[in-house]
């Protein structure tokens, strides 16, 4: 990849539906060029595919993350597990690790008891299998764009989750989410075609699911090996985590390009940050910065590889709606 690629990608990470045109200028390079480029990325896996990037909570649900290590299961059980996962209509992402879990696994649930059903669903279906098994509640989510591509400090931080609210959809606007949830390039011409509307009638709707924040981005999905990354996360233990604390450790994501996530949780940690980087140590290297800021408030931290990304889609419930 050359920094053309680079910028193409980060272009597409901030808005996959961005027109060829229009990112063709962004990137200094004519249109035909621009779409060979994009094909060849796609061609290689570097792009796995396009999400729209909804927030669960204006539609009802929370965010569960799932930490477990498999137990007494052959290649073939792990295989079944990840495959019942990738077809799960409550999981939104989840992950191979390597450290002290196999797996991460982030569930949209309606309340705890929704959770706590699908979790009883889960290990029913593969009894003794899974082991070491927490959960860590998301409160807020934040998401930011992928600086590292072009060694730039990030200009946007998007924010999702909080308490949920439940904003009435009807069934075109359903149809609507549905059909840009795992390609969101299709223009509102291509989505128009499938329902039989006008694609001004398309665009008129999307921007109001956009104004009611439901939407709040679509994203470019990036196999992070295949651009010779490798992704980190890091949960901390503070001994205070009040408002003051967050907007510090927020501006610290802000000035670290390689920060991806941060997200806030009510246990077992305070907070957890994704980064994507060149190296180990330059994971650890932002690690120990992270633990200076905190200073004494510290109280504990783990980390974790990430080995795979399985599955990512931001409305795999769209069935429940």
């Amino acid at each position: 990849m050359d920094k053309k690629d680079k910028k193409i990608l980060y272009e597409l990470d901030l808005n996959a539906r961005i027109p060829f045109t229009e990112l063709a200028k962004k990137v200094s390079l004519s249109p035909q060029t621009t779409k060979y480029r994009i094909k060849q990325m796609e061609k290689k896996g570097i792009i796995k595919g396009y999400v729209t990037f909804f927030d669960a909570a204006k539609l009802g649900y929370l965010y569960y993350r799932l930490y477990l290590r498999f137990q007494n299961t052959s290649e073939e059980d792990e295989k079944k597990i990840i495959d019942y996962l990738k077809k799960h209509q409550n999981v939104i992402w989840f992950i191979s690790t390597s450290g002290k879990w196999d797996l991460e696994i982030l569930f949209a649930a309606r309340n705890f008891i929704h959770y706590n059903n699908l979790l009883k669903e889960f290990y029913k279906k593969f009894p003794n299998k899974l082991t070491n098994n927490i959960t860590s509640v998301s409160i807020a989510n934040y998401h930011q764009a992928r600086g590292y591509l072009l060694n730039k400090k990030t200009e946007v931080q998007l924010s999702y989750g909080g308490e949920p609210e439940k904003i009435v959809l009807d069934e075109i606007d359903k149809k609507i989410m549905e059909i840009i949830n795992q390609n969101s390039r299709l223009t509102s011409v291509e989505i128009g075609s499938k329902l039989k509307l006008n694609y001004k009638t398309i665009q008129q709707r999307l921007k109001k699911i956009e104004e009611k924040e439901i939407i709040q981005a679509y994203r470019t999905w990036i196999d992070f090996k295949k651009i010779g990354y490798v992704y980190h996360k890091a949960m901390f233990k503070l001994r205070n985590f009040y408002e003051e604390d967050e907007k510090k450790i927020l501006e610290f994501c802000k000035e670290n390009p390689n920060v991806m996530y941060l997200i806030t949780c009510v246990w077992p940690w305070d907070v957890e940050i994704e980064v994507q980087a060149e190296s180990e140590e330059k994971f650890l290297e932002i690690v120990r910065n992270f633990k200076q800021l905190i200073g004494k408030n510290l109280l504990d931290y783990d980390t974790l590889t990430i080995t795979e990304e399985h599955k990512l889609n931001y409305l795999p419930f769209v069935g429940e709606l």
